[in-house]
């Protein structure tokens, strides 16, 4: 049998482990959301290749232990308590993370909330914090971080992480995905908007990323199916893959979309879910 033979891999494909160069040498990033699976990953890159980092989450307690755990701030990491499902906490968080880093380089929008029902029993309730917390929130820090960097003659580069849901869409969590797929779509429009100041826009749509909240995706669907959500989580693998997605994997094209290397990349919803998106 040939070797070059057309068929499925019959073993994961593994992680692959490039070499951290300090790319982002000097500069201040805020990444929200940083003390989930996704978010802490981009955080503990960004500050491996040189950064400041200021990792913003909602509790307190969980920024302090996750910032203390990536270096502290002896090593350019602190942490910020922000609700960006609440605008003036957003304002206050973008305050406290411009004193914290001096200079503000980018941003990263990492936090994210899903809830899943019935399509036709999303609460009204649902529909608003998963916009506050997955649009709302986003548009606001990347506003107050926008006009920081025009004002200071910054130039530099904001992330969102969206998701593969954004553009396919799942009906189980169907308020999340126009979430994800407004967000898509404001990351076209900052992107035009901002070009002017070479702030360049982009965003990050990853598949299904073995963290806690795909945990919650297959408890939800167990509810569903009536299959057991450890089951359902094995099965929620890359078909090309066959594994899960990791978070660094996530990192690594994140962190790579806020370089000068992605100056021709712009206003775009960059696939990272290995394959399963054809668009």
């Amino acid at each position: 049998m040939s070797k070059y033979m057309t068929t499925n891999p019959s073993a994961p494909l593994p992680v692959r482990t490039p070499r951290i160069l300090p790319v982002h040498e000097g500069k201040g990033f805020i990444v929200t959301g940083g003390s989930g699976g996704i978010g802490k990953a981009i955080a503990g890159l960004l500050l491996a290749q040189g950064a400041r980092v200021v990792v913003a989450d909602l509790k307190p307690a969980s920024v302090e232990a996750t910032a203390e755990e990536l270096g502290g701030a002896g090593k350019g990491c602190f942490g910020v308590a922000m609700d960006v499902g609440s605008q003036a906490s957003v304002t206050a968080g973008i305050d406290a993370a411009a004193k914290a880093l001096g200079t503000i380089d980018g941003l990263v929008n990492c936090a994210a909330i899903v809830l899943h029902s019935d399509p036709l029993e999303v609460s009204w309730d649902d529909w608003r914090r998963q916009f506050e917390i997955n649009l709302f929130g986003a548009y606001e820090a990347s506003r107050l971080v926008a006009k920081r960097m025009i004002n200071e003659g910054t130039r530099g580069a904001i992330v969102s992480i969206a998701s593969e849901a954004g553009k396919k869409g799942h009906k189980e969590s169907l308020a999340y995905s126009a979430s994800k797929a407004a967000l898509i779509s404001m990351t076209r429009m900052l992107s035009e908007t901002l070009a002017p100041h070479d702030i360049n826009v982009n965003c990050v749509c990853p598949g299904g990323v073995a963290t806690p909240m795909l945990r919650e995706v297959s408890e939800a669907y167990s509810g569903f199916t009536g299959e057991g959500a450890p089951a359902i989580f094995d099965k929620m693998l890359s078909q090309q893959l066959i594994r899960h997605l990791q978070p660094i994997e996530v990192a690594r094209v994140t962190s790579f979309l806020l370089t000068d290397d992605a100056m021709l990349i712009r206003g775009q919803a960059v696939n990272a879910d290995a394959g399963e998106t054809p668009y």
